[in-house]
């Protein structure tokens, strides 16, 4: 069961769900003013997270759908579906949300594995030499103490 969440990114799919509908209805539910809801929920929390995620998905290879559930769920369910946050918020923090994810995800490369490769035109290719010559090679190596 933990392999099959691990595979389908059950993670990411819970941590979505929170911030882009839990916390939205918490919010709504305590009575928070719209701008602390704005601020902090909206703006501070879930920009963190999308930047994080962007970060995640380029260092671990997850798919890059991930990249796009938390501004799916926010701006789709919670603003359009459910109404708990206003319509203009819901589609502006939704962009902002995928600007922000992918802003990290295409950012700094100095961490990763092929940075420093250097770049092959028209594939490897076998060197060749004019004659090829067998080299004896004794059996101690060559090695003499």
């Amino acid at each position: 069961m933990k392999k099959a969440f691990k595979k389908y990114y059950g993670y990411q799919w819970l941590i979505a769900l929170l911030l882009g509908l839990v916390l939205p209805f918490v919010g709504k539910q305590l009575g928070w003013r719209e701008i602390n809801q704005v601020i902090w929920l909206y703006l501070i929390i879930n920009s963190i997270y999308t930047l994080y995620i962007g970060y995640e998905v380029r260092k671990r290879g997850y798919s890059l759908l991930i990249l796009f559930l938390v501004p799916i769920i926010f701006s789709i369910v919670t603003t359009l579906w459910l109404n708990l946050v206003p319509t203009q918020y819901g589609v502006y923090f939704g962009l902002l949300y995928v600007v922000l994810s992918l802003f990290t995800f295409f950012g700094d490369t100095r961490d990763d594995p092929d940075e420093n490769l250097i770049p092959v035109e028209n594939g490897f290719h076998v060197a060749e030499t004019p004659v090829d010559k067998d080299f004896p090679v004794s059996v101690d190596g060559g090695f003499r103490s």
